[in-house]
C-alpha cells in the first residue's frame, strides 16, 4: 500500500509539472498574398492537407492553472471534399486557442469550412494565416481549387498525446497494477 502511495504521489507531481510549465508567447503576423489564386497555389505546394469539412465538435484546452493563447483547441471535422492529402471521413485539426497566437478562434459546430493544415508532430494544425475560412466565403479559392475528391475510408493517422491522456493512461496502469498485486497477495495469504 505504501508503494502505491509513493507511485501515486510521483504521478501527481509529474502531472503537475506538465500542467504548470510556462509557455512561450507568440505574436501573430501574416503576410497577405497578392491574390486568392496565389495563396491557393502556395498552400497546395506547402501544406499537408486541404479539405472541406463540417465542424462536428470543438474541444477547448482542458483546465490548466496557467493558460496561454497558444493552448491547442481540438476541432473534429466531417470531411466532404479533399484537394490535398489522404484524409478519412473524419479529421481532427488543432489550432491555437486565440487569434493572438494565430489560432482560428471562431470555429462553429455545424458550419462547413475550407481547411488548409500542416502536419506537425503527427497532428494536423491550422491557423488564421492559412486558407482556412468558412466555405461560404471561399468562392474565389474554390474556383482555383476546382473539384476535389472524396475522403478515403481509412482515417488519417493521428495520435492524441495530450498531457491529460498521458496522465490518465499512467494512472490506469498504476491502478491496475495495484489491484493485481493486492489479488496476488490476498491469494498467497489464504493459500493452505
Amino acid at each position: 500500500m505504501r508503494l502505491f502511495g509513493i507511485i501515486l504521489s510521483f504521478v501527481i507531481l509529474l502531472g503537475s509539472g506538465i500542467l504548470i510549465t510556462p509557455q512561450t508567447a507568440h505574436a501573430c503576423s501574416c503576410a497577405s498574398p497578392e491574390s486568392p489564386e496565389q495563396q491557393v497555389r502556395e498552400e497546395l505546394e506547402h501544406k499537408s492537407a486541404i479539405f472541406a469539412g463540417t465542424v462536428e465538435k470543438v474541444t477547448p484546452p482542458w483546465f490548466k492553472i496557467l493558460k496561454s493563447s497558444a493552448d491547442p483547441v481540438k476541432v473534429t471535422f466531417k470531411v466532404s471534399a479533399v484537394w490535398k492529402g489522404e484524409l478519412g471521413r473524419q479529421v481532427i485539426v488543432y489550432t491555437a486557442r486565440d487569434s493572438a497566437s494565430c489560432g482560428v478562434d471562431d470555429f462553429q459546430v455545424g458550419t462547413e469550412y475550407i481547411v488548409s493544415a500542416s502536419l506537425k508532430s503527427k497532428s494536423l494544425e491550422t491557423n488564421i494565416c492559412a486558407l482556412t475560412k468558412p466555405l461560404a466565403s471561399a468562392e474565389a479559392e474554390l474556383a482555383v481549387l476546382g473539384e476535389g475528391y472524396p475522403p478515403t475510408a481509412k482515417p488519417f493517422d493521428q495520435i492524441d498525446l495530450s498531457p491529460m491522456s498521458i496522465i490518465v493512461a499512467i494512472a490506469t496502469i498504476l491502478f491496475g497494477s495495484f489491484i493485481v498485486i493486492k489479488i496476488i497477495r490476498h491469494r498467497r495469504k489464504y493459500r493452505v
